[in-house]
């Protein structure tokens, strides 16, 4: 009994080695793979191409192709002719263009197909023989580039695509940044004024001159009170030429310096009360008059918006209030060309 199973064990290890038969299976697995690898290198290759230098066509050929891989098609039962033939020893080439003609050759019949798809003229072997020794040949990149992008070489036609021109808006010149104007000089007339009224006293005007680059703010926020020209005075009644505007406030409110400067002087008499003006510069000068308090002293720098005195009614006053006057080498000028005031 024993002996009866080495010898069934001996048999069976005999019957399952063929060293020929696996170097002949061996060889069939390494062609299969080889044909794999050329067929995708060169689908690869065309794709690729394709998508690079035509993307317009790509949509054309995926309609082709998805019409030609929709057909009725036997994948398996050609795979297993592939494999016979492969076994009986035939050329790759041939066994391999076999294939495709059974592939291709079992798709509807041309006139089944949609008008703009046409069937393959070629035959599939000699392409794939010819793109072979096309590929051992060593050709360059742009020799390769070339012969890929002609797809007609596999009965794919392009129509020629003429692109529509693209729209482009005309592009705006660059706008070199306008320099700001030029601030006119002190003293310059930036707004000659169509007064009419009864003539001026000398050293007046109604004109609106520059005082070029000085910064300038409104001392007091308030209403503004009484005018710049010509009015009956509020106290003696008389009709006499107001040379500065009055600002509305209450006691004690800060005046702030309309610019920048050196306190020229400071006093008090019976029609101003206490006041004090400065120089800005430039022959440009502001005088405040009627104050209640003065909290410079002559000669003294201040800074544009630095306060310099409080609001009151001293001298010839109905009430609290500014006296702004505002000067360009003696002429005296209106501030309302140059301050704001609140809206009544």
């Amino acid at each position: 009994m024993h002996d009866q199973s080495v010898q069934v064990g001996r048999r069976r290890r005999r019957d399952s080695y063929h060293p020929e038969r696996d170097r002949q299976r061996g060889g069939r697995q390494e062609r299969v793979r080889l044909v794999q690898l050329l067929i995708c290198m060169i689908l690869f290759l065309a794709v690729f191409l394709g998508k690079g230098l035509f993307p317009q066509k790509l949509g054309q050929v995926k309609e082709n192709i998805l019409t030609l891989i929709g057909a009725d098609l036997d994948i398996s039962e050609a795979l297993s002719n592939l494999g016979e033939a492969l076994a009986e020893g035939d050329s790759v080439f041939a066994d391999l263009g076999a294939f495709c003609v059974e592939v291709f050759g079992s798709g509807p019949q041309e006139s089944e197909l949609p008008e703009k798809v046409s069937l393959l003229p070629v035959q599939p072997d000699a392409v794939l023989a010819a793109e072979m020794e096309f590929l051992g040949g060593g050709a360059k990149a742009a020799v390769c580039t070339t012969h890929y992008a002609n797809f007609s070489r596999f009965g794919i036609e392009m129509s020629p695509v003429n692109p529509e021109p693209v729209q482009t808006e005309p592009m705006e010149e660059s706008k070199i940044p306008e320099e700001p104007p030029a601030v006119p000089a002190a003293g310059t007339v930036v707004m000659a004024s169509d007064y009419s009224g009864d003539p001026l006293p000398d050293s007046y005007t109604m004109d609106q001159l520059s005082l070029g680059e000085l910064e300038t703010m409104t001392p007091v926020q308030g209403r503004l009170t009484s005018e710049y020209g010509y009015r009956d005075h509020p106290i003696n009644g008389k009709y006499l030429f107001h040379g500065g505007v009055d600002i509305g406030g209450q006691t004690g409110d800060a005046i702030a310096a309309f610019a920048g400067g050196t306190v020229e002087y400071t006093g008090k008499n019976d029609s101003y009360g206490l006041y004090l003006q400065i120089d800005h510069g430039n022959g440009v000068k502001s005088f405040y008059a009627h104050c209640s308090k003065v909290v410079v002293t002559k000669g003294q720098k201040v800074a544009i918006g630095e306060k310099v005195a409080e609001i009151g009614s001293t001298g010839t006053s109905t009430g609290p209030h500014l006296h702004l006057e505002l000067k360009y080498n003696k002429m005296h000028l209106n501030p309302a060309y140059y301050v704001n005031f609140l809206e009544h």
